[in-house]
């Protein structure tokens, strides 16, 4: 027996799929998709071609305008709806040569977990169900496919708007205009001015992962990172600081990438009743 089962679709379809089922990460999906196509006088139009497309697929059946959605299908969206806990990972990756994006969702729930990966370039969406959150993290580890780097033991503080700085400046590169933006953070430590220059002038990836439970009104747990041949790094929200607007900085590796990401996804979850 397979230790989990896969459906694939357009970013529609899922959309479509999403709302049926009411789950609430529709509206996140309809944002992202951002497609005239859904809104206004065409919108009904196109969930129709939609319906019929998922009919023709033999995904849903459609009898008296009542819907019925393939049980494996069913199965897969019942694990999202029914999750405890959701983990979002947004993922850049850049070369000379191109730009690519994806974009990661993990219901979790005590019995099933089951991951949503849309890749925007090929508009495609996979749902994806495993039967351990270390088999999703597994996976998701493989997919961020960080650069070697040795362990270093570097961390630092640094301000959030300066990390906002250092992201938006990368496209325009130079050590210069990294380093004058990390000198002018009170936060930052001398010693990892250098390496952090460095690693955002050669960054090749970038990404951002939170966690967030459901019927909690607490903020999501969020972490971000980014991968260069020059060092990997991790930005870990200081919530618990009193300096609330800074992030602690640590230069890492894959390894410990994955690892943090896991920890922070077993914390949310170890405040619910049950998972």
């Amino acid at each position: 027996m397979p230790t989990y089962t896969s459906f694939t679709c357009t970013g529609r379809e899922a959309l479509f799929l999403f709302q049926l089922m009411n789950i609430p990460e529709a509206e996140v999906i309809f944002a992202h998709l951002n497609d005239a196509a859904l809104q206004g006088e065409q919108a009904e139009r196109t969930f129709e071609k939609i319906k019929t497309d998922l009919i023709q697929d033999g995904v849903i059946e459609s009898e008296d305008n009542v819907i019925t959605i393939h049980p494996q299908v069913n199965q897969l969206l019942q694990g999202c709806k029914l999750s405890s806990a959701v983990m979002k990972l947004h993922l850049l990756t850049s070369t000379s040569e191109q730009s690519e994006s994806s974009l990661t969702y993990g219901f979790i729930s005590g019995t099933n977990m089951v991951e949503w990966l849309w890749n925007p370039e090929q508009d495609q969406v996979t749902l994806t169900s495993f039967e351990s959150l270390q088999d999703l993290f597994r996976i998701i580890g493989n997919r961020i496919e960080l650069p070697d780097c040795a362990e270093e033991s570097i961390h630092t503080p640094i301000r959030k708007d300066t990390l906002q700085q250092l992201l938006a400046l990368t496209k325009q590169s130079g050590m210069e205009r990294m380093t004058l933006a990390l000198r002018q953070d009170r936060y930052v430590h001398t010693t990892a001015i250098h390496e952090l220059a460095q690693a955002f002038v050669n960054i090749q990836k970038q990404g951002q992962f939170e966690v967030s439970t459901r019927g909690m009104q607490d903020k999501p747990q969020t972490i971000h990172f980014i991968g260069s041949p020059r060092g990997n790094w991790l930005f870990i929200d200081n919530q618990e600081h009193e300096e609330r607007e800074t992030f602690t900085a640590f230069k890492i590796t894959e390894e410990e990438l994955v690892q943090s990401l896991f920890l922070l996804t077993t914390r949310s979850l170890s405040i619910l009743p049950a998972v």
